[in-house]
């Protein structure tokens, strides 16, 4: 929004003209957002990441899209089996809470992929910026996690040393990234963008390694390699599915 003050009479007109829209990505947003730090509960993230990058593409396939291609179905439902095993077999929950951390994460990846379509129709037949997206995109987020913040006081609560930390996670955990993929949905397409996030579990597993000195049995760092693998031979074949369907 910040980006945008001297813009804010272009936005008022984009809500104007596009109230539906700017509703239903507000509305996914705030529940994926919510769901994926509730999430943590349960899960760890990298098993948050296997199942939502997986069910992306298992959603847009058999729940958004009308493709009749059995290849690409058995293709995107084997992807999506090894990555569920996978996460299963990554997990140091309990089983009851990693089956409760895989439905959420399910539930918040279908929202993710509503609010990337919405946000993609804005761009391409609204002609709507990275930045202009953005900053219509967070209000309920803002307005429901702010108040509920000032409400329970925790924000007061603080220490300074807290709210720095919070703050850094904000800039480089969600804006940063936010924007990055935001930016790549408008300049590449969801198509494009969608063949370099497979690559986002193996990159989960080495910081986890490097950072949280977290230790993976030899079992676990092959069926992460495997699915990783399977979701960019996935990626690939429905980009060139598509580049076909276009010619």
């Amino acid at each position: 929004m910040i980006l945008n003050l001297r813009n804010i009479p272009n936005l008022l007109e984009f809500v104007k003209t596009n109230s539906i829209s700017i509703f239903k990505l507000n509305v996914s947003t705030l529940i994926n957002t919510l769901l994926a730090f509730y999430v943590m509960v349960y899960v760890s993230p990298i098993v948050y990441i296997i199942v939502f990058f997986s069910g992306l593409s298992f959603f847009s396939i058999f729940v958004n899209s009308s493709h009749e291609n059995k290849a690409i179905k058995l293709l995107t439902l084997a992807v999506f089996l090894v990555a569920l095993v996978t996460s299963v077999l990554i997990s140091s929950s309990n089983m009851i809470d990693t089956a409760f951390g895989i439905i959420l994460t399910l539930i918040s990846t279908y929202f993710a992929l509503q609010y990337m379509q919405e946000s993609g129709e804005l761009h391409t037949k609204v002609g709507m910026s990275t930045s202009e997206v953005l900053a219509l995109r967070f209000f309920l987020v803002i307005i429901a996690c702010g108040g509920y913040s000032f409400y329970q006081s925790s924000l007061l609560q603080l220490k300074s040393e807290e709210i720095f930390l919070l703050l850094a996670i904000a800039v480089f955990g969600s804006i940063i990234p936010l924007f990055l993929m935001q930016a790549a949905i408008k300049n590449l397409g969801v198509s494009i963008t969608a063949q370099f996030t497979p690559f986002t579990p193996i990159l989960c597993m080495i910081f986890m390694v490097l950072f949280q000195d977290v230790k993976f049995s030899v079992i676990q760092i092959i069926s992460t390699f495997i699915m990783t693998i399977l979701l960019f031979i996935q990626a690939k074949y429905l980009y060139s599915k598509k580049k076909e369907s276009r010619s």
